[in-house]
């Protein structure tokens, strides 16, 4: 619960939501001099905010664009203008609490196995 909450004070805006890759398209770059190609591939986020439909386009500059078409990305948008959005990757601290409950699982489970064979060797 901590980390959640460390975890939503570094997304870059306070919406939060699941979008949906619904096309790839070649955005034409605004400098390219020093690029290898002229044009880039944006995906186009399609989600709800607040009850409507936003399509957004992909700021990051990539040109193999790593989406596919229908798959789910995590999105922190600026609930003043839902077009304006960001793409969260795997955040540290949800990693860090997925390893830790793993963690506490392990080591309840080692500590019910230990005390079961502690158990059976005393035949009552």
């Amino acid at each position: 619960m901590i980390l959640n909450a460390l975890n939503a004070s570094k997304r870059p805006f306070a919406g939060y939501a699941e979008a949906k890759v619904v096309d790839i398209i070649p955005v034409e770059r605004e400098r390219y001099a020093q690029a290898r190609f002229r044009n880039r591939q944006a995906a186009v986020f399609e989600f709800f905010a607040d009850g409507k439909l936003i399509k957004s386009v992909d700021t990051e500059d990539t040109y193999p664009c790593p989406y596919q078409i229908n798959q789910r990305v995590r999105l922190s948008y600026d609930p003043e203008n839902p077009q304006n959005c960001r793409v969260i990757g795997k955040e540290q601290f949800h990693i860090l609490a997925v390893v830790l409950n793993v963690l506490g699982v392990i080591l309840v489970l080692g500590g019910c196995l230990l005390f079961l064979r502690y158990a059976l060797r005393y035949h009552l």
